[in-house]
């Protein structure tokens, strides 16, 4: 997944600048870019850790579920509509069933099998061509451009609410 060191930001919640992250992306775009930076850091320490997989693993499941489902609830039914945005909107869900069934997969199997290290690396390659997706192939900030700062602002919010209401129920 992207890290991104050189960001610039203003604490949540400030009315001054928006936070701005990687090529100026606002709101909720920067919010689900830093998503992306914090599931990676989880991939890493059950990478590192891996006698801690039945500990981290629901951690990171919580994270990814909440995560891709507050995307499709909150912000892929905005920019599906835009026609400049609408393929980027089905392609999203393409791959949110697509990482979906790969989690069923996933719990579905013994965390001390070799079928579960498996599918766990392919999970991380999964998520990680995800990220790259959204954030290095423009996706992001050609939705952005398209809906706008003051809206990428205002479903940051939305997307936040959604995700923590997941979060909780998971």
């Amino acid at each position: 997944m992207p890290n991104r060191p050189n960001q610039t930001s203003t604490a949540r919640g400030s009315k001054e600048t928006p936070i701005t992250g990687p090529e100026g992306l606002v709101g909720v775009f920067n919010t689900l870019a830093d998503q992306h930076d914090q599931v990676a850091a989880l991939f890493e320490q059950l990478e590192s850790q891996p006698e801690s997989r039945a500990i981290l693993w629901p951690q990171i499941r919580r994270e990814l579920v909440s995560h891709e489902h507050s995307e499709v609830r909150e912000l892929y039914p905005v920019l599906r509509q835009f026609e400049e945005t609408r393929a980027l909107a089905d392609h999203h869900d393409e791959e949110a069933r697509a990482l979906d069934a790969l989690i069923a997969r996933l719990d579905a199997t013994d965390f001390q099998s070799d079928d579960w290290t498996d599918l766990f690396d392919e999970l991380v390659e999964t998520v990680t061509h995800h990220a790259k997706d959204e954030e290095e192939a423009k996706i992001f900030p050609t939705a952005q451009r398209v809906i706008g700062e003051t809206r990428a602002v205002e479903l940051d919010a939305k997307v936040l609410a959604t995700k923590q209401k997941l979060m909780e129920s998971h």
